[in-house]
């Protein structure tokens, strides 16, 4: 049963709060010492231990010394009680990854994405979801929370996705509410670099740091960024869609208005287009380039260093804008070491101040984990929070 239902007045809930935040983050601990690090009262702690206990959140751990004769008993977070699930919904591989909500991955699994898009990428995480609950014997009423992540834009009214070119047929359904009703659970919706910046806050390479700027480079590229540990999203959800900022090719031009001039440039298609115009083979991959570009070839070497400067002043202007701590460089090739140091070397050259820039750690996981993590985070804050003070929690440490 969820505490939201038959809620208790607000004091208590945020007491409720108090508790969980320490044993979600400091583990196993006896009633004493939850008294004393939250500051509530015997009484009060016991009432708040019983009423999670009762509900199935909280069970007893073991018992612990304390002075002589004496013993404490010691409580943890129930992680069996419930889980939320992660979804990279892409254009080509869908991934799903199941955690509970201690924030431990107990499953995950990876499938093509049906190439026939709309409705059939549905029926395909509410198939897939269906048989990794099975094999792991979970209910699915034990999952509390889906959250999926997607490139585009969510539309904060509609819930419908707009500018997903690689996803077939998908604009204008509302996936959130549709796959609600087939998974009996609220289902988040979000723009998957921005889920990336939350996955590499949380357990990347800008872990608990509270403002981050994520940039990807790949097929697409896209920005998220983190202020105040809160996602910047724009008035209509589209904050971060720097593939149409007007420099790297021609911002006139029409594929520059329908794909956006930067992504033109920088963005996979555009690279291997530069590589072709500047005297290499046609359709050479960028990961052929690249590799070329590591043994010295001038013309993979040529093209790196340009859309690497492109890059740089993509930092640059983004780091003038929001001012993050840390930028990291994520997606397929802004990731890879040799883009990476190129863009350091760019930014050198375009700018007096200082820019942290580093490479993403997770990779392609940056986007599961960080919609994994936003699942978690509307779990606690569904159960734990007081519903009238609604806030953006703090998720527990990876586990080791």
């Amino acid at each position: 049963m969820a505490l939201t239902e038959n809620a208790p007045p607000v004091l208590r809930q945020i007491s409720v709060r108090a508790v969980m935040d320490v044993l979600l983050h400091a583990g196993p601990t006896s009633r004493a010492e939850l008294s004393k690090i939250t500051g509530l009262s015997k009484q009060t702690m016991s009432e708040v231990i019983r009423t999670l206990e009762e509900a199935g959140w909280v069970r007893e751990k073991g018992v612990t010394s304390g002075r002589i004769g004496r013993t404490a008993i010691t409580y943890e977070v129930n992680g069996e009680a419930g889980y939320a699930v992660g979804i990279d919904m892409g254009a080509t591989t869908t991934r799903i990854v199941l955690g509970n909500i201690v924030g431990s991955i107990v499953g995950e699994i990876d499938y093509p994405s049906d190439r026939r898009g709309g409705y059939h990428l549905i029926d395909q995480v509410d198939a897939m979801l269906a048989k990794t609950l099975g094999d792991m014997g979970i209910a699915r009423e034990r999952v509390l929370v889906t959250a999926i992540a997607t490139p585009g834009v969510v539309d904060p009214t509609t819930g419908a996705l707009s500018m997903a070119p690689n996803l077939v047929d998908i604009e204008g359904i509302d996936i959130g509410r549709t796959l609600s009703d087939r998974l009996g659970c609220p289902v988040v919706l979000e723009n998957d670099v921005n889920a990336a910046v939350i996955g590499e806050s949380w357990q990347g390479c800008a872990t608990a740091i509270d403002s981050v700027a994520f940039i990807s480079l790949g097929t697409g590229i896209g920005l998220g960024v983190l202020q105040d540990g809160k996602l910047m999203r724009g008035a209509s959800g589209a904050a971060g869609e720097i593939s149409y900022m007007p420099f790297g090719a021609d911002p006139y031009a029409e594929d520059s208005l329908e794909r956006g001039a930067l992504e033109c440039a920088i963005a996979a298609q555009g690279i291997s287009e530069l590589y072709a115009r500047t005297g290499g083979a046609k359709d050479t991959s960028v990961r052929d380039i690249l590799a070329l570009a590591e043994n010295d070839d001038p013309i993979a070497v040529d093209v790196i260093g340009k859309i690497s400067d492109i890059a740089a002043l993509l930092v640059v202007s983004v780091n003038a804008i929001v001012d993050p701590k840390t930028v990291v460089l994520g997606g397929s090739i802004g990731r890879h070491p040799l883009i990476a140091e190129r863009v350091r070397q760019g930014i050198a050259k375009a700018s007096r101040r200082a820019i942290d820039v580093k490479a993403s750690v997770l990779g392609g996981k940056a986007t599961l984990l960080g919609a994994l993590a936003i699942g978690l985070n509307h779990v606690h804050n569904l159960l734990f929070s007081p519903q009238t003070l609604p806030e953006q929690r703090r998720l527990p440490p990876p586990p080791l």
